[in-house]
C-alpha cells in the first residue's frame, strides 16, 4: 500500500496536483493544506492513500497522517467517496471538521459538492469514532452538542427538559432530520418526529 509521494511538482488544477516520482506523472487529488503547500518546480513530499475501484484508480494527498486518517474515516460514511471526502479537506481543515462533527454542526461540513443530507450523515455516523480517534484536536466544549442558535439545538435542548437524556435526544432529532431531509422543518414538527422515535424506542 502506498502510503506517502515525494517528487517534484508538474503542474496544478484547483482539486490536484501532477507530481513527478521517478520519471512518472502522478496525479494526486489534494487536500486544501497540501495545496497550498505546492510550487511548481518545487520538491513536495506527502502523505498519500491510492484508492482502486471498478472505475480505475486514484490517488490523493494530504499533509500529514492525521489528515489521512481523517479522509479514511470519512470514506466510511455511506455516499462518501474518495473524491468527496477529499473535497470536504479542500474547504476545512482537520481541525475544523473534527470540531464541526463533535458539535453536530452540519452546516459546517456542506461545503461545495457536499449537501446536508451527507453532511449531517457524517455528523451522525462519525461522531463516536472521531470522539475516540481525534480527541487531540478536539477544541474545548466541542464534545458537548450544539444547543443554541439551531433549529436542532433548540428542539434537542426542548427534549433534555422532557428528561431524555442529550444523547438520546440529540440522535432522535438527527434521525428525524436523515429521515426526510428535503423537509423545511419548523421547531413543533421537528419536536413531534423526535418525541415518535424516542417512544419507539
Amino acid at each position: 500500500m502506498i502510503r506517502s509521494l515525494s517528487g517534484t511538482v508538474l503542474s496544478m488544477e484547483s482539486d490536484s496536483i501532477c507530481l513527478d516520482v521517478s520519471g512518472f506523472g502522478i496525479e494526486v487529488y489534494a487536500s486544501g493544506t497540501l495545496l497550498s503547500s505546492a510550487v511548481v518546480g518545487e520538491f513536495l513530499s506527502c502523505r498519500a492513500y491510492m484508492h482502486v475501484s471498478e472505475a480505475g484508480i486514484s490517488m490523493f494527498g494530504f499533509s500529514d497522517e492525521t489528515e489521512r486518517e481523517l479522509f479514511l474515516e470519512i470514506t466510511q460514511v455511506k455516499t462518501m467517496g474518495g473524491k468527496l471526502s477529499v473535497a470536504l479537506l479542500r474547504h476545512l481543515d482537520a481541525q475544523s471538521i473534527v470540531s464541526a462533527i463533535l458539535t453536530g454542526d452540519h452546516s459546517r461540513l456542506s461545503v461545495p459538492g457536499l449537501g446536508p443530507k451527507r453532511a449531517e450523515r457524517i455528523c451522525f455516523e462519525l461522531r463516536s469514532k472521531i470522539e475516540k480517534k481525534f480527541a487531540s484536536l478536539a477544541v474545548p466544549g466541542a464534545h458537548a452538542p450544539r444547543i443554541a442558535g439551531s433549529l436542532e439545538g433548540e428542539v434537542t435542548s426542548g427534549l433534555v427538559g422532557l428528561g431524555f437524556s442529550q444523547d438520546e435526544a440529540a440522535h432522535a432529532v438527527s434521525q428525524s432530520r436523515l429521515a426526510d431531509s428535503s423537509r423545511e422543518w419548523n421547531e413543533e414538527d421537528l419536536m413531534m418526529s423526535a418525541l415518535n422515535k424516542l417512544q419507539r424506542r
